[in-house]
């Protein structure tokens, strides 16, 4: 069955307020009466729910997920200073400045991730 506008909306409201609050998923899911797991999949969907409120394609370029692995060369002697990335995964953001010294401890935080 699909879902009402009105729903999507609904959900999106309760989505952008969960992200505003700074809260950890299940914190925020319990203060307001809904299970972490609906909230999870509120976020999963929010991309996806909000493209078609607003008419976008789902299959648009700002909508789709990169794909392909880009490699990054640094010319010897210049691996100084460091690394910028940027994450985002449903609710969570991680925003991290890595030095260009450590890449082997920053390979094993990725690995980590994306188990």
């Amino acid at each position: 069955m699909a879902m009402t506008r009105e729903q999507m909306q609904s959900c999106l409201e309760q989505v952008g307020q969960y992200r505003a609050s700074g809260q950890k998923a299940q914190a925020w899911a319990d203060a307001h009466g809904v299970s972490r797991q609906t909230l999870v999949a509120w976020c999963t969907h929010a991309q996806r729910w909000q493209a078609r409120l607003d008419g976008v394609s789902i299959k648009s370029p700002a909508l789709s997920k990169p794909s392909g692995f880009v490699a990054a060369r640094v010319a010897p002697g210049t691996a100084s200073g460091s690394l910028r990335l940027e994450l985002n995964a449903g609710g969570a953001r991680i925003d991290l400045h890595w030095p260009l010294a450590h890449t082997r401890e920053l390979a094993a935080l990725v690995r980590e991730l994306a188990r």
